[in-house]
């Protein structure tokens, strides 16, 4: 029986008011929106706090809350808290690496239709260069699940991004264990696809199509970018002909970016699948990965034209 997809916030809304139901300590805040949030008010209304549509204010009464000895859980839209509250989460949290964990809700492309304002592929980039914050980008509901149980009690700052919409259901394997390293889904002799969040999906459908075309490639999720699982990627890279990064984010500071630094130039071959600064169509989450050439056909193409280009070399 097919499991039917899970919104993140609808899965990490059940997970967060067992969090509360088990620590005193957890107060959770939101900036007018409150699906994440229905649990904690049912049962704990004065455990929630929603400041309106005020990003800089959120980020600074859980900064305040988290200095008088509560663990703040705050959460908003990925695009608004990253960029109009910036100041506040560098100042306010981030340098006095205050545990406050931050959701952003439509990180990357999820908001689709909404346009560029609603888009988020930069969140990764900035919520990087931040100092003592740890970064996340959960691959399924799941994944997201496994993330903040991981993060609780926080002991510094955390951004975790959630997608705005279901996300295809992953292997069970894609939320085992320990979500700061890579989990290993696929096993592939010949080339090996790393993404991260929902191009893990993608990934494994390229697999598929390149099972077709001939070539066994192993795929791992990626979750953790900051601090990045550098031991575990070589060791994942090790003795392939070809790594391929997929991530629905800007290079810097990116999963392509710090697979790149940990490979170095004795590595294999990288080829890395990441978004850029062309304005988007007006269209689907599933037509913006394909936009920008992180689905699975971009992800088959780059693979099937790298490799052709190491054979004519050889």
């Amino acid at each position: 029986m097919t499991t039917a997809p899970l919104t993140m916030r609808a899965a990490l809304a059940a997970a967060l008011t067992e969090a509360v139901d088990a620590d005193p300590a957890l107060v959770t805040l939101g900036a007018d929106g409150q699906a994440l949030f229905q649990g904690v008010m049912a049962r704990h209304p004065r455990r929630y706090v929603d400041v309106g549509i005020a990003e800089a204010n959120l980020v600074g009464v859980a900064a305040g809350l988290a200095r008088s000895g509560m663990r703040p859980v705050a959460a908003a839209m990925a695009p608004f808290l990253v960029r109009r509250a910036y100041e506040q989460l560098r100042l306010d949290v981030c340098v006095p690496a205050l545990p406050v964990v931050f959701l952003g809700v439509g990180g990357g492309l999820g908001y689709g239709h909404l346009g560029p304002t609603h888009h988020a592929t930069d969140d990764i980039t900035l919520m990087s260069a931040l100092p003592h914050m740890s970064v996340h980008c959960p691959a399924d509901a799941a994944d997201a699940v496994s993330v903040l149980r991981t993060l609780l009690p926080a002991d510094g700052p955390a951004y975790v991004r959630l997608s705005a919409r279901a996300d295809p259901v992953l292997p069970a394997e894609a939320s085992h264990g320990d979500p700061r390293t890579p989990r290993l889904l696929r096993a592939g002799d010949d080339v090996l696809l790393l993404a991260t969040g929902r191009c893990v999906a993608e990934a494994l459908a390229a697999a598929d199509a390149l099972a077709d075309d001939g070539v066994d490639a192993a795929v791992a999720s990626v979750t953790a970018l900051h601090p990045f699982p550098r031991e575990a990627v070589r060791a994942l890279a090790r003795d392939r002909a070809l790594v391929v990064t997929a991530a629905e984010s800007l290079g810097p500071g990116g999963l392509g970016d710090r697979t790149a630094l940990t490979l170095g130039r004795e590595g294999p071959p990288l080829v890395r699948l990441e978004t850029d600064h062309r304005h988007p169509p007006v269209a689907s989450h599933e037509d913006l990965l394909h936009f920008y050439g992180v689905d699975g056909r971009g992800i088959r193409s780059a693979v099937l034209g790298q490799l052709t280009r190491n054979t004519r070399k050889a």
